[in-house]
């Protein structure tokens, strides 16, 4: 199975606006400047965050874009549900084993990224960040 592209930076991105602790907006250029993504799709995937109240967009000289709500309050369901709709694109055909199967494992994973908030992956990628960066001696 494959993680599509856009939901990577489209989850990436919302990691980055949780990790800033502040109401500032960041322009979608600089975002994707951040994050070393390619500007357009960074844009396109907030974009799709806006459309579903996770981003808030502004424009103009001091516009951008922010979280709408607090990242204790997003989940990675709803940033997957943002941008791609279902968590799995998997067939639904009545009396198939196989369908009920991949329906199965679409509500499992469901519940799972229902449960992993953006404030929980914003305080890993902090760690990260922090057990990363490289110590500065001064004499």
């Amino acid at each position: 199975m494959r993680v599509p592209q856009r939901l990577d930076y489209a989850l990436r991105a919302a990691i980055f606006l949780a990790l800033r602790n502040d109401a500032d907006y960041i322009a979608g250029g600089e975002l994707a400047e951040h994050l070393g993504l390619p500007k357009r799709f960074v844009e396109q995937q907030i974009t799709a965050l806006a459309r579903a109240g996770i981003v808030q967009c502004r424009r103009g000289s001091t516009g951008g874009c922010v979280l709408a709500r607090p990242p204790r309050d997003v989940t990675v369901l709803d940033v997957v549900e943002a941008v791609q709709g279902d968590v799995l694109d998997v067939p639904r055909v009545t009396g198939s084993a196989a369908s009920l199967m991949w329906a199965g494992a679409s509500d499992e994973l469901a519940t799972y990224l229902a449960g992993i908030s953006l404030q929980q992956l914003a305080d890993e990628q902090r760690d990260l960040d922090a057990a990363g960066a490289i110590p500065m001696y001064y004499i």
